[in-house]
């Protein structure tokens, strides 16, 4: 059975590298946010790869690092190793990547949100996502039927949703390290259309 569990002006749904900073920086706006996760051991936790910078990657943490963000300082903060890419090409295509130590990363990041004011975590799965249709607010309930009303929701799932694992040609359900997947929010979300 439902119940009303709060209301914030933002949920972020997912606290992977996105969701964190998309909670962070609503937080710092001064907006009330709720960040879910469905597991508080997978807040930031890089699963594919623990590299931070390189020639795509290392143009986006450096716009997040001019907008306030907190990827670059805790990338700092729990480097391992850094080193410069394509030495042997023009300058334009240098550029720095640096290997991360996951489990201090996602020490770092735990830290910096459990700090932030106007920010509560929330270990929970969302399972639906829900709007009334007049004035935008919404309502996001989660896998133990808890209702949280939010004005806006912010989609961060990564790898969970509808997330699967191929070995050969077997596959199944599966999130990031053994985790579950996020099966029926996709579903909710077809159902939004």
């Amino acid at each position: 059975m439902e119940y009303f569990a709060g209301e914030y002006d933002i949920a972020v749904i997912g606290a992977g590298h996105a969701g964190c900073e998309a909670a962070l920086a609503a937080a710092r706006l001064g907006m009330n946010t709720i960040l879910f996760t469905i597991t508080l051991d997978g807040i930031a936790n890089m699963p594919c790869n623990p590299s931070i910078g390189g020639t795509a990657k290392g143009h986006l943490v450096r716009e997040i690092d001019a907008l306030g963000g907190e990827m670059g300082r805790a990338a700092d903060d729990t480097m391992i190793q850094s080193r410069m890419l394509n030495r042997g090409k023009g300058p334009a295509v240098h550029s720095l990547r640096a290997q991360i130590d996951r489990m201090a990363y996602h020490s770092r990041m735990k830290q910096t949100l459990e700090a932030q004011e106007r920010l509560d975590i929330k270990q929970a799965e969302v399972v639906a996502i829900r709007g009334d249709g007049k004035d935008g607010v919404r309502e996001v309930v989660t896998a133990l039927d808890a209702v949280f009303r939010a004005r806006a929701v912010i989609l961060c799932t990564g790898t969970y949703l509808k997330g699967m694992v191929y070995v050969g040609d077997v596959s199944y359900p599966s999130g990031p390290d053994g985790t579950h997947a996020a099966n029926r929010l996709s579903q909710s979300l077809r159902g939004l259309g």
